[in-house]
C-alpha cells in the first residue's frame, strides 16, 4: 500500500511538471509571437512613411516613422528578435532618416548647440545599429559573398560619415575651456577610436569599391587625430587620472605626432615632478632625432632638461655626467640657437668650479667665437684668465693675458666698471705699470 502511494505522488510530480513545462512552452510562444508583431509593425510604419512614388510619398512622414522607433527599439531588445539580421537592418534604416533629417536641420541653423548635440546622439546609435547589422550580415550563410559586399560597402559609408561627425565635435570640444564640453570630447574621440579600430565593420575601409575618399592614409590621418583630441580634452580636465594622461598621450608615440606627446607630458610634470619631466624631455630628444621638422622642438626639449639638471644642482654634484651629457648635445647639434651660449656658460662654469681654469678659459673663448656680443663670456673668460696667473704664481705671461682679456671686456662694456675696474688696477699693479694702474685706482675697493 505504501508503494503504491508513493508512485502515485511520483505521478502526480511528473504530471505536474509537465503541466508547467507545457504552460511556459505557451507563454514563451506567445512572447516570441508577440516580439515578432512587434518588429512586423515597426517595419511596416518605416516602410509606409518613407518616400514612395507608387503611393504618390514624396517626403517622409517623420510623424509616423516617430511611432516605429519604440517598437524598433523594443525589437532590438528582444531576445527573439535581435538575433535576426532584419531587425538590424530595419533599425538602420530607421535611424538613417532620422539622422538625414538633423543632419539638415543642423546645417540650417549651425549655432544650435542642442541640435548639435542631438545629431552627434542619433549618429552614434546610427553606427551602433549598423555595426549590428553588418555583423549578421556576414554569419548568414543564405546570401552570396557578392550579394554581401554592396550592402557592407554602403554601410561603411554610412557609418563613416556619422563617425566623421563625432570626430569633429571631439576636435571642438578639445579647444574649449567648458569642462563638461571637453568630457563629451572625450566621448566623441573614444566612440571615433573604438568604430574605426575594433569594429569589424571598418575593417578593410580603405578597399571600399563604392568611394574612393577612405584611402589608407586618410583613415590612418584621423585616427590620429582622434588620438590627438582626445589626449588634449583628458589633459584640461580637472581631476584626470595621471595614469589615463599617461597612457593618452603615450598612444600617439608612434604617430607624427609624438612632438606634441612628449612636450605635453612634459609640461605635465613641469611643476609635479622634474625627474618625470626630464624623462620625457629624453626621450622625446631621441625620438625627434630624425625628424627636421620637429628640430625646434627638440631643441626646446634639450634646453629645458639642461637648465632643469643645472638648477637641480647637478653641477655641484660629483655625479655631473648626465648634465655634461646634455651640455653636449647642444654644443654639437643646435649650437647655432642663440640660447646655446647658456651651454658654453654652464660647461665652463664647471670646469670653474672644479678649479680647472685653463679648460674653463679654453671653453669661454670658444663661446666668444660663437657668440660674440655675450658679455658673459668675455667676463668669464677674463677671470679664468687671473686664476690661471694666481695658480701659476702670478707669472708675467699669464697677467698680461688677463690684462689683455680684461681690457677687451672694458671696451665691450665701457659703462660698467664694475666687470673690469678694480680687476684691471690691481693686475697692473701687480706687473709694475704703475701709470696704468693710477686710471683705475677709483675702482678699487679695499677691504
Amino acid at each position: 500500500m505504501k508503494k503504491l502511494v508513493l508512485m502515485m505522488v511520483g505521478l502526480f510530480l511528473i504530471s505536474s511538471a509537465y503541466a508547467q513545462d507545457k504552460a511556459a512552452l505557451k507563454a514563451q510562444k506567445e512572447a516570441e509571437k508577440e516580439a515578432k508583431a512587434t518588429f512586423k509593425k515597426a517595419k511596416s510604419t518605416y516602410e509606409t512613411s518613407i518616400p514612395n512614388e507608387a503611393f504618390g510619398r514624396k517626403e517622409t512622414d517623420f510623424e509616423k516613422l516617430a511611432t516605429a522607433v519604440p517598437l524598433i527599439e523594443s525589437a532590438i531588445q528582444n531576445e527573439f528578435t535581435n538575433k535576426d539580421m532584419d531587425t538590424w537592418k530595419v533599425a538602420s534604416d530607421i535611424q538613417q532618416e532620422f539622422y538625414n533629417k538633423e543632419n539638415n536641420e543642423v546645417k540650417a541653423d549651425p549655432d544650435n548647440e542642442q541640435l548639435k548635440k542631438n545629431f552627434l546622439e542619433t549618429g552614434s546609435k546610427l553606427v551602433t545599429y549598423l555595426q549590428k547589422y553588418d555583423e549578421l550580415l556576414a554569419q548568414d550563410a543564405k546570401m552570396k559573398p557578392e550579394e554581401k559586399d554592396p550592402i557592407h560597402q554602403k554601410n561603411q559609408i554610412l557609418a563613416a560619415n556619422a563617425a566623421l561627425q563625432l570626430l569633429q565635435a571631439s576636435q571642438n570640444a578639445s579647444n574649449s575651456d567648458n569642462q563638461e564640453e571637453l568630457k563629451a570630447g572625450v566621448k566623441y574621440s573614444e566612440k571615433f577610436l573604438d568604430i574605426m579600430e575594433k569594429s569589424s565593420l571598418m575593417k578593410n575601409l580603405e578597399n571600399n569599391t563604392l568611394t574612393k575618399e577612405f584611402t589608407k592614409e586618410k583613415i590612418e590621418e584621423w585616427i590620429t587625430y582622434a588620438k590627438v583630441f582626445r589626449a588634449q580634452s583628458y589633459f584640461n580636465i580637472e581631476g584626470t587620472p595621471e595614469s589615463t594622461i599617461i597612457s593618452a598621450y603615450e598612444a600617439l608615440f608612434p604617430t607624427k605626432y609624438k612632438g606634441v606627446a612628449y612636450n605635453s607630458l612634459s609640461n605635465y610634470y613641469r611643476e609635479k615632478d622634474k625627474a618625470k619631466q626630464n624623462k620625457y624631455l629624453v626621450q622625446g630628444i631621441e625620438a625627434l632625432k630624425n625628424d627636421p621638422e620637429q628640430k625646434d622642438l627638440r631643441s626646446n626639449f634639450a634646453f629645458i632638461h639642461m637648465q632643469n639638471l643645472y638648477n637641480g644642482g647637478q653641477y655641484k654634484s660629483e655625479e655631473k655626467d648626465e648634465l655634461k651629457k646634455a651640455i653636449q648635445l647642444i654644443k654639437d647639434e643646435f649650437s647655432d640657437d642663440d640660447n646655446a651660449v647658456n651651454a658654453y656658460l654652464m660647461d665652463g662654469q664647471m670646469a670653474f668650479d672644479e678649479k680647472k681654469y685653463d679648460e674653463a678659459k679654453k671653453i669661454y673663448q670658444e663661446a666668444i667665437a660663437k657668440f660674440p656680443d655675450e658679455d658673459r663670456c668675455l667676463i668669464m673668460a677674463a677671470r679664468s684668465a687671473w686664476m690661471i696667473a694666481q695658480t701659476n704664481g702670478s707669472k708675467k705671461a699669464d697677467l698680461e693675458e688677463a690684462i689683455r682679456l680684461f681690457t677687451e671686456l672694458e671696451k665691450a662694456t665701457p659703462n660698467e666698471p664694475d666687470y673690469w675696474g678694480e680687476s684691471l688696477y690691481i693686475l697692473y699693479n701687480n706687473t709694475q705699470q704703475t701709470a696704468q694702474a693710477a686710471k683705475y685706482k677709483k675702482y678699487y675697493k679695499s677691504k
